[in-house]
């Protein structure tokens, strides 16, 4: 990036989710301290979304500045299932399972960002951490064995996770390439005990300018995220860890000093890091929506 140039952008990300788990007691909660409840089927849905605004100062041709904040939202739905497939009511207040909206922000990043360009290829590496904003809760699979209502999401980690990357693109005449990695590292566990799994992204991608403001991209994306623990133990009924390999097509539109992104990628490849992943959330898509532009500070 050009000394003096502020870049400001916002992207909107989103997918649906259905996970469909058979429960037994004692996993029902103090229903079963009273009577012999029979096994369920719990049917829900979720809708995950994320917008993420982002600033980059460049403060020099060499180096710039960015911060990250991201705006979660999920939202659940819940259908209760005798083993027949009949829907039910229960009489009894489920202790996880409910209709609920959550929204909060999640932990911003911060990272300075190192450039350089040689002829056509351009390369920079990134350093930084999250910042410990998002809201916890607390042990929920602890809370549960106690029969007490509670929360799995969490919108933050509650601690300071360190983050690295690099980024390399090379442009030949209307053909652009490019390739990223970053891993976001959690090396300890936050106040309540919970230590969220570090997280490594690698993706490759290459555009083609179709005509002078519309370019046509195709993606892949390797994401991997080892597994949350809780006080040093791996909750087989939480977030395992998992390897994901998706491919995704994506539209730019460029108006001027403004680019339109839209972009949609499929999983190819979902594995889990246990034995059984029964529970484990699989998404059909991710689409996403962005908008920036750069302004130039100094001239």
């Amino acid at each position: 990036m050009k000394e003096g140039t502020l870049l400001l952008g916002a992207r909107l990300m989103g997918t649906s989710v259905n996970v469909t788990h058979e429960v037994s007691c004692p996993d029902l909660g103090p229903v079963c301290a009273s009577r012999a409840e029979p096994p369920q089927v719990h049917d829900q849905r979720f809708l995950i979304a994320e917008l993420r605004v982002f600033a980059e100062l460049s403060v020099r041709d060499w180096l710039s500045f960015e911060l990250q904040l991201p705006l979660r939202v999920s939202a659940t739905t819940i259908v209760f299932r005798r083993l027949d497939g009949s829907a039910f009511t229960p009489e009894y207040g489920d202790i996880l399972h409910r209709d609920e909206t959550l929204m909060g922000l999640g932990d911003p990043w911060l990272q300075a960002r190192l450039h350089a360009t040689w002829g056509t290829v351009s390369a920079a590496v990134s350093a930084g951490a999250t910042l410990p904003v998002g809201r916890l809760e607390q042990n929920p699979f602890a809370l549960g064995r106690a029969g007490v209502t509670h929360q799995h999401v969490q919108f933050g980690s509650g601690t300071v996770n360190p983050l690295v990357g690099v980024e390399v693109a090379s442009v030949w005449s209307r053909v652009s390439v490019r390739g990223s990695g970053i891993a976001q590292l959690t090396l300890g566990e936050n106040l309540y005990g919970y230590q969220a799994g570090s997280r490594f992204l690698v993706s490759l991608g290459a555009d083609v300018k179709v005509v002078e403001a519309l370019s046509l991209g195709a993606t892949l994306d390797s994401i991997t995220e080892l597994p949350e623990r809780w006080d040093g133990e791996v909750e087989q009924a939480g977030n395992v860890g998992r390897s994901d390999v998706l491919v995704g097509v994506q539209v730019a539109w460029r108006l001027g000093a403004t680019t339109l992104l839209l972009s949609a990628r499929v999983p190819v490849f979902q594995y889990f890091f246990a034995v059984g992943d029964e529970g484990q959330l699989r998404y059909p898509a991710i689409v996403s929506l962005g908008v920036q532009r750069s302004f130039e500070l100094v001239h």
